[in-house]
């Protein structure tokens, strides 16, 4: 039987961002899978399914599936805004002062 190694995952991810490219995409995975989240969150306070997001909008059920679990590789800040309104909300950007940290867009 081999010896089983358990390895610290908080360490190693801190190891991991000290690498600048590192954490320059993981800072953009975050963002997007936040972004998702989000838009999920406010199309089910509206008690729609994706189906019918995706008739508001004009677009497939796939596409709004796509932006939903953050895999949606061509979403513009004119969509995000065009599904933001159409839930009843605005796109707020700013640009915060804090290390390590870059634009935060929110969707309030």
């Amino acid at each position: 039987m081999s010896n089983v190694r358990i390895e610290n995952i908080d360490g190693h991810f801190q190891e991991m961002m000290k690498d600048k490219e590192f954490r320059r995409l993981y800072q953009i995975e975050r963002a997007k899978v936040a972004l998702a989240q989000k838009i999920a969150e406010m199309r089910e306070d509206k008690h729609l399914n994706q189906k019918e997001l995706a008739a508001r909008l004009g677009v497939t059920q796939q596409f709004v599936s796509q932006i939903e679990t953050g895999e949606g590789r061509n979403l513009t800040l004119a969509t995000i805004m065009r599904i933001a309104e159409s839930l009843g909300h605005k796109v707020r950007i700013s640009f915060p002062k804090s290390v390590g940290h870059g634009m935060h867009l929110e969707v309030a």
